[in-house]
């Protein structure tokens, strides 16, 4: 019962409209921009030069990732051999999924506990490595009460001690808990801030239990790579912002969000929105953390394929959508990995916000976005230098070189927008992602929210111009 209580809170969450952050700017961080004048206002021409003798490097690749559901009791249709088939044509790096107290204690808390069947059955099927979030109550812990007091804090920890011993010699990343300022309790208002101490869902309760939590991983595995935050539905990061104050994250190695915008405004439903608003989230990081800010994981994130509701977004704007946030990613050295919500439909009611999720549907038949998903793995993985260059009139470029070569991926932020570039009377190869093989040659490439890949050989020190329909 705690389970179905506990994916409850998810499924109303995502019905909400999520609140807009409320920080605005979209100032690229560490990011140069070569510029012919000042930033242009929507629809002016656009005119720089491209240089790629001085991309940037990044250090560490971006983990590319999907969401499941093999850890819960309930299954939503999932199965271990088609799901590891679709996770092997998305080419990600990872799958995100629960380990529950009460699942892996299901013999008692007194007993030694283990992965359910359907869990190790589908860390056996794919090379993927797991993302778990160790979370939730167990039933015979005060009927499946958060585990709020110290002595909570220690049973819950020992369990997750327990799990990272048992798991070691195949490590998965790991996560403490999932939207805690969500779902630490039902039936209250959703928290705007901090929340009140006695509030199970405040800062103050979740930042004990994931030091204590996170330490008793590291005893059990060293080097285990331990997310905290989980962090859900989070105005203006005010919850966020005191729960790394109070040193939640003291013995992480990242901080892990969630994010949805699939209920704002329809011109708001876009990848760019999302950026903006992590990009916000970053500032306010780095402003109270400094060089002591760890990277951000955006370990949900996804465009509901709806038809017939209030929050519908069409099959190939949920996939544009979610090739621009990991293209971003990608070229965003302090992101440092990105999961999409979800693996497949996980109900066949096309009005139902949470059955949509899906880069497939329910019977794993790809939509737009997998093949979307699909290839951005693919440019991801054989670059190793990036820049994202963000551009007046809602353009995005971003430069990258690696095993493929030089390319420039263009792409414009919001529906209807078209942008004509052009490369001082230069003919360049180009194609949309999911298109096989570049067209012929041209003078002029026309970009919409469907990201085009340039062959960027011969393009540095070329001059670039945009103009907008």
């Amino acid at each position: 019962m705690a389970m179905q209580r506990h994916w409850h809170s998810r499924r109303s969450r995502r019905r909400a409209t999520i609140a807009s952050a409320g920080l605005a700017g979209v100032a690229a961080v560490g990011l140069s921009l070569l510029w012919a004048g000042a930033a242009a206002p929507t629809g002016a021409p656009v005119s720089l030069t491209l240089n790629y003798d001085s991309l940037p490097v990044r250090a560490t690749p971006l983990v590319m990732g999907v969401g499941t559901h093999f850890g819960l009791n309930r299954t939503w249709g999932y199965e271990a051999a088609p799901t590891a088939k679709a996770i092997a044509m998305l080419g990600v790096d990872s799958f995100r999924d629960d380990l529950p107290w009460q699942v892996f204690k299901r013999d008692g808390l007194n007993q030694p506990g283990s992965l359910s069947p359907r869990l190790a059955g589908m860390m056996a099927a794919t090379p993927a490595r797991p993302l778990l979030a160790v979370d939730y109550g167990h039933p015979a812990f005060r009927t499946g009460a958060t585990p709020l007091d110290d002595e909570g804090r220690g049973m819950f920890a020992a369990f997750a001690g327990e799990a990272a011993a048992a798991m070691r010699a195949k490590p998965p990343y790991y996560e403490i808990w999932n939207e805690w300022n969500m779902s630490a309790v039902q039936g209250r208002p959703k928290l705007t801030d901090a929340g009140p101490r006695d509030d199970p869902r405040s800062a103050s309760n979740y930042a004990p239990l994931a030091r204590r939590t996170a330490d008793a991983i590291r005893a059990a595995d060293p080097d285990a790579f331990i997310l905290v935050g989980a962090v859900g539905e989070d105005p203006q990061w005010k919850w966020t912002d005191a729960m790394l104050a109070l040193g939640a994250a003291d013995r992480a190695n990242g901080v892990s969000f969630h994010f949805y915008n699939h209920c704002k405004r329809q011109n708001e439903r876009t990848a760019a929105d999302a950026i903006q608003q992590i990009e916000g989230l970053r500032r306010m990081m780095v402003s109270k953390q400094g060089n002591r800010a760890l990277p951000i994981y955006l370990t949900e994130i996804g465009w509901p394929t709806t038809t017939g509701g209030h929050c519908d977004i069409p099959r190939q704007q949920s996939g544009d959508n979610a090739a621009q946030f990991l293209l971003w990613a990608a070229a965003t050295p302090w992101l440092g990995g990105v999961w999409i919500y979800q693996l497949r439909d996980s109900g066949k009611n096309p009005a139902e916000l949470e059955d949509n999720f899906g880069l497939f549907d329910y019977d794993y038949k790809p939509k737009p976005g997998a093949c979307m998903v699909a290839d951005v793995t693919r440019i991801v993985h054989g670059a190793r230098r990036w820049r994202v260059l963000r551009q007046g009139g809602g353009l995005t470029l971003i430069q990258l070189d690696g095993t493929q070569g030089r390319r420039l991926v263009a792409y414009a932020e919001q529906q209807g927008t078209v942008a004509h570039l052009s490369f001082g009377g230069r003919p360049v190869a180009a194609r949309p992602l999911c298109q096989a093989a570049p067209s012929a040659a041209a003078a002029t490439i026309d970009v919409g929210t469907r990201p085009v890949v340039i062959d960027a050989a011969r393009l540095s020190g070329v001059p670039l111009s945009a103009t907008f329909d």
